[in-house]
Formats: C-alpha cells, sequence, structure tokens
C-alpha cells in the first residue's frame, strides 16, 4: 500500500512539473517563444536569432562584478511579417528587487515587448487578446491599474499584472497611449542568481570630477537636443522636459527623505552637474544645509544611465544640467 501511495504520489509530482512546463512554454509563446526560464546569455542570442535588431547603446550593466547581457531593439520588417502592430520592440533589462523586510536583494531578469499602433480600436483589441491569453496561463487574479496625466483627469492608460502566489515570477500587460500612438506593454519578470544581503550590493559608483571649458559647455537654451536618460530613451522622447522630470523621479524613487530628519514642508534642493560628450556624468554638485542629504542626492545622480550625450550642430557636447528639486515633508 505504501508502495502504491508512493508511486501515486511521484506520478502526481511529474504532472504539476508537466503542467507547469506546459504554462512556462505559454508564457514564452507571448515573447517571441523565447526560452525564458534559459540563462539570459540564451534569451540573448534567441533574441538575436529571431530577427530582432540591435540599437546601438553606450550602455554597460554590471551584477557582482560581471557584465551581463542587455539588449534593445526593433523587429525588422521582413520578420514583422501578419503582425497587428505598426511596429514591434523588445528588451531585455535587468533590475534588483527587495525581499524579506528589506533585508536581502535579488537580481532580476526583465523582458519587455512593445507593440506600437496607430489606431485605439486595434491596441484595445489587442490588449484584450493578450490578457486572455494571460488568464489562461496564469492562475492568480490580476491587479488592474488606471493611469492617468498630471491633472488626474484623462485616462492615458491601464495595465493589469499578474503576481505568482510564489513571488518567482511576474506578468504584465500595459495599454499607454503616447502622442497620437497607442503602445501595449507585455512584461515577464522573473528572480535571476541567489538572493544576497542588502549590504553585498555592488560598491557605489565613483564620483568624478574634472574641469570643462566653461565656453564650450550648453545648456537647455542653446542646444539642439539634450542628452538622453534611459527611460526618455524608452519613451521615444528627447527632450529637456523628459530628460529633467525623470532626473526627479529617479531621485524620489531612490532615496527616502524622511529619513533625514528634515522639518515638516517643502524642502529646495539645488542640482548642478555635467554630462560630457561622453555621455559620463561629472562634476556633481547638490546645494542643501543638510550634507547627508546632498551625499545621497549625489550618490543617486551618479547612478543615472545616460544614453546619449547632448547633441548641437550634429557634434556630441557637454551639457550643464540644472534643476531645482522641491522635496515636500508631511506632518
Amino acid at each position: 500500500m505504501k508502495s502504491q501511495n508512493r508511486n501515486l504520489f511521484i506520478i502526481l509530482l511529474f504532472f504539476l512539473s508537466l503542467l507547469n512546463s506546459y504554462a512556462q512554454k505559454d508564457i514564452s509563446k507571448l515573447f517571441f517563444n523565447l526560452p525564458l526560464e534559459s540563462s539570459r546569455d540564451s534569451i540573448y542570442c534567441s533574441i538575436k536569432k529571431y530577427g530582432f535588431i540591435e540599437e546601438s547603446t553606450n550602455r554597460t550593466v554590471w551584477q557582482n562584478k560581471k557584465i551581463i547581457k542587455t539588449f534593445s531593439g526593433y523587429l525588422d520588417v521582413k520578420t514583422l511579417g501578419n503582425t497587428l502592430a505598426d511596429s514591434v520592440k523588445i528588451q531585455l533589462s535587468t533590475a534588483s528587487s527587495f525581499i524579506e523586510n528589506d533585508n536581502y536583494y535579488q537580481n532580476l531578469l526583465i523582458v519587455w515587448n512593445y507593440h506600437h499602433f496607430s489606431n485605439v480600436k486595434t491596441a484595445k483589441e489587442f490588449y484584450q487578446v493578450k490578457k486572455n491569453e494571460i488568464k489562461k496561463i496564469v492562475s492568480e487574479k490580476p491587479y488592474h491599474f488606471n493611469n492617468y496625466f498630471e491633472d488626474g483627469t484623462i485616462t492615458a492608460g491601464y495595465s493589469d499584472t499578474f503576481y505568482e502566489e510564489k513571488g518567482d515570477r511576474e506578468v504584465s500587460i500595459e495599454l499607454k497611449r503616447k502622442k497620437k500612438e497607442y503602445h501595449i506593454i507585455l512584461g515577464y519578470q522573473r528572480n535571476e542568481g541567489e538572493k544576497k544581503l542588502r549590504g553585498e550590493l555592488i560598491p557605489k559608483k565613483e564620483l568624478i570630477v574634472r574641469e570643462i571649458d566653461s565656453k564650450n559647455l550648453f545648456q537647455s537654451n542653446n542646444v539642439q537636443q539634450a542628452p538622453v536618460i534611459e527611460k526618455c530613451s524608452t519613451e521615444n522622447d528627447k527632450s529637456i522636459e523628459c530628460l529633467k522630470r525623470n532626473i526627479a523621479g529617479h531621485i524620489s524613487n531612490d532615496i527616502d527623505f524622511e529619513s533625514f530628519g528634515l522639518t515638516a514642508g517643502a524642502h529646495r534642493v539645488f542640482l548642478k552637474f555635467v554630462i560630457d560628450k561622453n555621455a559620463e556624468i561629472i562634476n556633481i554638485k547638490v546645494s542643501h544645509k543638510n550634507t547627508k542629504l546632498c551625499q545621497e542626492i549625489m550618490q543617486s545622480i551618479n547612478e543615472l544611465n545616460i544614453i546619449e550625450p547632448a547633441i548641437n550642430k550634429g557634434i556630441k557636447v557637454d551639457f550643464l544640467v540644472d534643476i531645482p528639486l522641491t522635496i515636500t515633508i508631511e506632518n
């Protein structure tokens, strides 16, 4: 009898693992049949084999003192075939997630598909089809979010995120309205590598100070194209407004301002730094009476990922970023 129960248990385990492999295979179908459970290198190679053309970038990503594979590119028109979207982009990226009361962190592997539509009806139909496909694969109910423009009145899009119960994987779909286009973004995220103590994070980058000729230093009022930060590159927005907005957003998300003993109310912090012609951040200056806060903001700025330097008359130039930042501390 015990032998029969044991055999039954083994069969059940096999059946469950088989179901999981089918589910994983189905998820992979949403991402051009990429081997999502394989290594990062395998996914990178598969993306290139599929026909995606890699966009040129100076970005180098390090994890645990090793360069890791990332990819950002678009699908060749010849390969696009009968795809409903006007164009398709894909991105293989990385991030870190803090777990267990923020005592540990774990690296993440992230894949994004960007489907661009000029027709809103087609975009919404595509969204619903893909959402239903995900529902069949992931048993958990999605979290639904409505995204609004800054005034909070007009819906700019919406998203559904499916979290696995174990927290190992996440599948999401998002619809965004960007000017006259509609973007459907399919996202896949899973843990990559072992969890580590927070103190084992990669050491902070060294701040660079270099002498710059002020005569050759450009600003927003006399340059043709501002430097492009990673998020603005993803959004295909090379404006100075996008640069400033995302720098402020990066700092706000990166730093817990309430941990510096600031009094309640608004605090003005002035940021100045140079993005040189090699897309490197140098000469960071932050002005506020709280020295520790200034140091943290300087380090946060130093971690920004600049994709392109400023351009003037077709030439890469040094660019001065000058941003006032308002920090509000609640009572």
